[in-house]
């Protein structure tokens, strides 16, 4: 079944990866993005581009609901945090239009996209381990000054935005009245994430990653594939207790010999190419996730250093 999809902010790291497969699958893929066509040489294999506004923008869901009217939209594949956020508000104005948004259910959203469900959700599992959240609020009103090394970050932060790193002795007067942040102690170790896919007959398949060199919003430039038993044991059992549906990033923080789960993002990750690398086909099997089909098969995770190499292209 071909599906005419229309897969949001082109311009991301996920995007090449993203839609050169769902091409090869013989889709028709409509991109959109902030910026111009020209800006974009990814939109060289999209069968269409449209520019669109921000996301947070009053007309930003009239467009989108437009292009998915006058194109037959069948399907919609968010790329990022924001768009997730406002597009699921208006599911089913989409289901009535024949459109599915291919994005968690809810109480999968809810979590990943607020840190304190996070923590709250797993804080009694012993086989899940997660930093000790507080709301800013409830933290300064016993003291103005860090005791120990802290990290404060929004609520509901993506790709380390708003993120302050606190040492011990420093004033916290400037998180007063930041009410959507919250603090949790700080961990030191090396980074690890997973690409983690679901169906919803409980077929699934992790690829953990070190991340050995990271741009300073988080993307792994180089980073070495794992198969690590812990994290994709780590994994299983965050998806079966959520009911995650589709592909999700999870991060975790070795310290010592423990890993914390430290955030969900429930999206394709800017390192969905490695996974797509090691031979595994994790955009199918997203899109198979939504469609009523099984993901495909797990593959064998042969351990390897990856980096992401980027070239300069004329846009003519």
């Amino acid at each position: 079944m071909n599906l005419r999809i229309l897969v949001t902010a082109i311009g991301s790291f996920s995007a090449h990866c993203v839609i050169s497969n769902l091409k090869k699958l013989g889709h028709i893929v409509i991109g959109t993005d902030i910026y111009p066509k020209e800006w974009h040489h990814i939109t060289k294999i999209c069968d269409e581009f449209i520019k669109v506004p921000f996301a947070t923008s009053d007309n930003y869901i009239l467009y989108i609901k437009k292009i998915c009217e006058e194109l037959s939209i069948n399907a919609i594949i968010p790329l990022t945090d924001l768009e997730i956020d406002v597009l699921r508000k208006y599911k089913s104005d989409f289901t009535q239009l024949g459109c599915h948004l291919f994005i968690e259910p809810d109480n999968v959203l809810d979590i990943a996209r607020n840190k304190l469900k996070l923590s709250n959700t797993f804080k009694d599992e012993q086989f899940i381990k997660v930093p000790q959240f507080f709301p800013a609020e409830i933290y300064l009103k016993d003291k103005l000054i860090a005791s120990e090394d802290l990290i404060a970050k929004p609520i509901n932060g993506r790709s380390s935005e708003g993120l302050y790193k606190i040492n011990k002795g420093d004033n916290l007067n400037f998180l007063i009245g930041k009410c959507n942040y919250i603090i949790q102690n700080y961990i030191t170790g090396s980074i690890f994430t997973v690409d983690y896919v679901r169906d919803s007959f409980g077929n699934d398949f992790a690829v953990p990653r070190e991340e050995l060199l990271r741009t300073k919003n988080g993307a792994g430039i180089t980073i070495k594939i794992t198969n690590n038993i812990d994290l994709i044991k780590a994994a299983k059992f965050i998806g079966e207790n959520l009911g995650i549906i589709g592909c999700v990033n999870m991060e975790f923080i070795q310290n010592n010999d423990e890993y914390y789960f430290i955030d969900l993002n429930p999206r394709f990750s800017a390192g969905i190419g490695f996974t797509q690398y090691l031979g595994y086909n994790i955009v199918e099997s997203h899109l198979n996730s939504f469609i009523g089909k099984n993901i495909n098969p797990p593959i064998k995770i042969e351990e390897q250093i990856l980096e992401k190499l980027y070239i300069e292209v004329s846009n003519k």
